[in-house]
């Protein structure tokens, strides 16, 4: 492979030199040619730094920007929809303002029945008295549904009551017990006048807290 190459001691020294002349400085040309090629590279790339810097910055604040407008509709959705279940929630535990005042205009309504109890407790009628106390308690039992407490009948319902939520809650035990009585001994209840007028004042004291006559 190299048999036709030309021994080195049949050069001239003067060929020997120029060789050696073109390979050392043809390698600094060389040389010379990448350090100046990369030097612009680097330049150009330093001199358009700033605008690349610059043109992600940008596009970073406009994601943010779109991203923080997306998580903010989020939320409002997310809020709405919070208090959307919670009222849902709500309306099942307790009933709605409007639905407190109908079921109170109800009973108010109901309450002429209230005339009638006075009437008859007005009576000479001694019966009467007594129909007068059992009316009365017919719209004590009106009232304690609208406030839709636990418990069948009256006395269950008294018992669920919060003594901070009826102020007159005594009241009521004591003109309850009393129809009971009257109730279960019929005309072997001895009653007065005088005595159903007070308790007829009990179911009044309770009446009148809750504004039902």
């Amino acid at each position: 492979m190299f048999s036709n190459l030309t021994p080195l001691h049949s050069y001239d020294p003067v060929e020997i030199l120029r060789l050696i002349y073109r390979l050392i400085f043809g390698g600094a040309s060389n040389a010379t040619d990448w350090a100046s090629k990369a030097h612009s590279a680097w330049v150009s790339f330093f001199s358009n730094l700033p605008y690349y810097l610059i043109n992600i910055y940008a596009k970073y604040v406009v994601f943010a920007l779109f991203l923080s407008i997306a998580l903010f509709i989020l939320v409002i959705v997310y809020a709405i929809r919070e208090k959307a279940i919670k009222l849902k929630i709500m309306s099942k535990v307790l009933p709605l303002d409007g639905e407190i005042k109908t079921k109170f205009e109800s009973v108010k309504v109901e309450n002429l029945k209230w005339k009638l109890v006075e009437e008859h407790i007005g009576s000479d009628d001694a019966n009467k008295w007594k129909l007068a106390i059992l009316e009365a308690d017919i719209i004590l039992s009106e009232l304690l549904d609208s406030l839709n407490l636990l418990g069948d009948g009256v006395g269950e319902k008294l018992k669920s009551v919060e003594e901070s939520d009826f102020d007159h809650i005594d009241e009521a035990w004591e003109a309850h017990k009393i129809r009971n009585a009257i109730a279960h001994q019929g005309s072997d209840f001895l009653l007065t006048q005088r005595e159903a007028k007070r308790v007829i004042r009990l179911y009044k004291s309770v009446f009148e807290e809750f504004e039902i006559i």
